[in-house]
């Protein structure tokens, strides 16, 4: 290696500060190092990555909690988080650190001892940018660390480096446009020096890519488009040219979509970057393609060149998609012996059911089979690798333009962790199980969105199929299930598994459980207050292993599961906990929320008028509301229109029609909804808080005539 004297002189004179203040390079806050990452086992005791490995196994090698002693285990501490709108990330754990992003792009960084909060980043992110951020700010699923910083992605679109021990910025670079409907809600990742960072959006028409920039500048390296842009302006790449052929219609490239909203893996071995991507838009293919096509790079696996970008080989889950089953879940590296011969494979459970085993070299398919109800393709063809599809489930094609198919377009696995557990050779998938009626229309169904499908629009005489949830242990090798968990709701979070031969996971009732690994059988189980969607992780603390779970009601839990929202056991505050054995602290309980007042107002629509605003609300409301105007929660940044005053009934219209409230993330839907429309919507909510405020008050319902 060569060494001007400018650097030497730099380097001595870091190296006598670090003496002169007895530090060592080790001593450095958030210092994850290459051979750090590469070697994550020579620290056991740490959560260096997103998954703890490269290999995005979320599998610890602790072995001091197991299936003999977990009914000992207890709370160590609890700590509030100021997340207004729950916890979604994983927890990264360095050196008795723990860093982690909350609502808004918000970063903590909290002493693992004790839960006391060492500092707090705040980004400021711009709110009302566009109809996505306005919801879209409000989810982060996690940052990354490497050599003394911690990386954040902003739902306004910022790559923002942070000091790992102060907590101040450090630089911050753009990634994309949030006025032209992009945001970031996933977590940055980091190899050898570069921060790869993915972007979401989709819904909205965004086109998508993926970036990967200079971890100590925040200079761009390169950029990876997924779907083809217009073909006047030239195409990036030759693979462009060839995915523009996939593709029908007069102006496929202004539709978007096939988004990096989550999944990336870095491969070392290949030095490549798997990167997952998302559906487009409109749902309806027969609008986005007319005269056919396949429709690449969505809903596919795709690897890259870690180092400058180029394109390998991809791998289409759902060509030709019409149900928003995106490929963007997580991927899992492993070693797996098929038929005697060892292959190192890429695993993936996305949206669309089926469990697919892939040659992570060649992105050549060695299996796969559906892990939960499937009624929209039969089977997968091993030899074309393409879906064998069942007749009727493309709406589109039907007389009455309908359809119904599992699994939900939220995906049979969405973005909650699975796990792989070298010691049982099962992957542990986190799974959602309802369908969803899909409806050609003639007008836009969802905020936004320019679809010509409508997935909402439910209301309690019809009601929207609630569903339910699964810990499903997965054979990858038979491609068959060894064990599953029934939950009562969807929504439940990522999973954990240990060398103690067990499987931890939170719930969407506000319960961490542990199972064991082979059986499934309940160990241990703990109530916590707060709905669980991010994964746990487990690190030694003063050579003790520790199990840190994060906790808040968040994400698409608010939009589909109202029963949890009317629940004190699963709306309480952001929390972080840890447990480990023989603790005892007493587990925080939650303060009771305030009693409903009487509406300032009386309901003065029908019931059919009613209904029809009930039916708008959850179509363009419930994402960021909550089905029924059952969201919010504990602290949270969304009004409980159940509980909305006089004031805001007076400015209904200026802040739904005209975006009054914006700048706070409220945006507005005067492109979507009349003035009668929205009328309708005021008295559904009137109403909703007459029906809530009853239930607490029998006899005293004036003014509501339901």
């Amino acid at each position: 290696m060569k060494c001007n004297k400018k650097s030497h002189f730099t380097i001595s004179v870091l190296l006598i500060t670090f003496s002169l203040n007895g530090l060592s390079w080790a001593d450095i806050p958030g210092n994850v190092t290459r051979d750090m990452a590469l070697y994550v086992d020579r620290h056991p005791g740490d959560w260096l990555l997103y998954g703890r490995d490269y290999g995005q196994q979320r599998y610890s090698p602790l072995d001091q909690i197991n299936t003999s002693n977990v009914p000992e285990l207890g709370l160590a501490w609890a700590t509030d988080v100021p997340s207004s709108d729950g916890l979604l990330a994983t927890p990264i754990v360095i050196d008795n650190v723990i860093y982690l992003s909350g609502s808004f792009s918000q970063v903590f960084a909290f002493d693992a001892k004790t839960g006391t909060q060492l500092w707090h980043y705040d980004p400021r992110v711009r709110r009302g940018a566009s109809i996505f951020s306005s919801w879209g700010v409000r989810s982060n699923r996690g940052v990354a660390v490497w050599e003394g910083k911690v990386y954040v992605g902003t739902g306004d679109c910022r790559l923002i480096a942070i000091n790992a021990a102060t907590g101040k910025s450090v630089w911050e670079t753009q990634v994309c446009d949030p006025e032209d409907n992009y945001g970031i809600t996933g977590a940055p990742h980091v190899a050898e020096g570069t921060v790869f960072m993915g972007n979401a959006g989709s819904e909205h028409g965004a086109r998508g890519y993926v970036s990967a920039f200079n971890a100590d500048t925040g200079d761009e390296k390169w950029r990876f488009y997924t779907v083809p842009g217009d073909p006047a302006k030239g195409y990036e790449n030759k693979q462009l040219e060839m995915a523009a052929k996939t593709w029908t219609g007069d102006a496929p490239w202004k539709f978007g979509g096939g988004v990096v909203w989550d999944a990336m893996t870095y491969d070392p071995e290949f030095n490549s970057l798997y990167i997952g991507t998302a559906c487009g838009i409109p749902w309806d293919y027969s609008k986005r393609s007319p005269r056919g096509g396949d429709n690449l790079f969505m809903c596919s696996i795709v690897a890259l060149d870690a180092e400058i970008g180029e394109y390998k080989w991809h791998y289409q889950t759902v060509p030709r998609d019409a149900w928003d089953y995106d490929a963007a879940m997580h991927m899992i590296l492993a070693d797996l012996t098929i038929d005697g011969v060892e292959k190192k494979v890429l695993m993936q459970a996305p949206k669309n059911g089926f469990f697919y085993v892939l040659d992570r070299e060649t992105g050549e398919l060695i299996s796969a089979n559906n892990y939960v109800k499937v009624t929209w393709a039969r089977e997968i063809d091993l030899i074309t690798g393409r879906p064998v599809e069942i007749p009727g489930a493309r709406y589109y094609e039907n007389k009455d333009g309908k359809a119904t198919v599992y699994p939900t377009s939220f995906g049979a696995h969405c973005w909650h962790a699975m796990s792989y557990s070298p010691g049982t050779g099962l992957v542990y998938i986190p799974v959602i199980d309802f369908p969803t009626t899909f409806t050609v229309t003639d007008s836009p169904a969802f905020i936004g969105m320019e679809l010509e499908v409508e997935l909402y629009g439910y209301t309690r005489e019809t009601p929207p199929p609630m569903g339910s949830g699964k810990l499903i242990a997965w054979d990858p090798l038979t491609q068959s299930p060894r064990w599953q968990i029934d939950y009562p709701y969807p929504f439940n979070g990522g999973v954990l598994s240990t060398a103690g031969n067990l499987i931890i996971q939170g719930t969407a009732t506000g319960e961490v459980k542990i199972y064991s690994d082979d059986m499934g059988n309940l160990l241990w189980s703990a109530k916590t207050g707060s709905a669980i969607q991010a994964p746990p992780v487990s690190v030694l603390i003063d050579g003790k292993q520790h199990i840190i779970v994060a906790a808040g009601w968040s994400g698409a839990s608010r939009t589909v599961t109202p029963e949890i929202g009317a629940s004190m056991d699963a709306r309480g505050p952001s929390r972080l906990f840890a447990l480990k054995l023989n603790a005892s602290h007493p587990y925080p309980v939650n303060e009771p929320e305030i009693p409903f007042a009487k509406p300032p107002r009386k309901v003065s629509a029908s019931d059919d008028e009613i209904r029809k605003g009930e039916a708008l609300f959850n179509a363009h409301c419930s994402l960021c509301h909550g089905f029924y105007a059952a969201g919010g929660g504990y602290g949270s940044s969304i009004h409980d229109l159940r509980r909305i005053n006089e004031a805001t009934y007076d400015r209904w219209f200026n802040i739904v029609l005209e975006g009054e409230r914006n700048a706070l993330g409220m945006p507005s839907f005067g492109d979507y909804l009349g003035k009668q429309e929205a009328g309708y919507l005021l008295e559904y909510v009137i109403s909703r808080g007459w029906e809530e405020y009853g239930k607490e008050n029998v006899g005293d319902q004036h003014g509501f005539h339901r």
